[in-house]
């Protein structure tokens, strides 16, 4: 039979044997945890486990381009302007002489209507433009 000596240091033999093997996984096993706190990639699968995943995005359909219209054949029938020069008034326009005619006067009142004054108002103008065609302004009262 062995001594108390031997029985303990065999038991101590016993237990660093045991100890050795968890040791170095237990190690390992803190190593591993502190590269993933440090980096965040458990973090990071964390939420993206909480989150619903982002919907694909569809794509359109493509448009066909569009551009000019190829070339082709006029069909309009054409039609000369007319003689004559009914189109409008030809620029420049000069006014003829004596030819304006007036509104009645009016006497006009000033704002605190201590003075009055008469004011005569043009009625028709009477103008020649390029052609030599005769142009009438008829210009209202802007006085009544």
């Amino acid at each position: 039979m062995a001594t108390l000596q031997e029985q303990r240091r065999a038991i101590a033999e016993g237990m660093r044997r045991s100890r050795a093997a968890t040791g170095e996984a237990q190690r390992n096993a803190t190593g591993n945890s502190i590269i993933e706190q440090r980096t965040g990639r458990a973090v990071a699968d964390d939420i993206n486990r909480l989150t619903k995943p982002p919907q694909q995005r569809r794509t359109l359909r493509p448009v066909e381009p569009v551009g000019s219209l190829p070339p082709s054949r006029g069909r309009g029938v054409y039609k000369p302007p007319a003689a004559g020069g009914t189109a409008g008034i030809a620029s420049p326009l000069t006014e003829e002489a004596a030819t304006r005619a007036y509104y009645p006067n009016r006497l006009i009142a000033s704002t605190d209507g201590a003075v009055f004054f008469s004011v005569r108002a043009v009625k028709t103008l009477t103008m020649r433009d390029a052609n030599d065609a005769e142009v009438v302004l008829e210009l209202t009262d802007a006085i009544a």
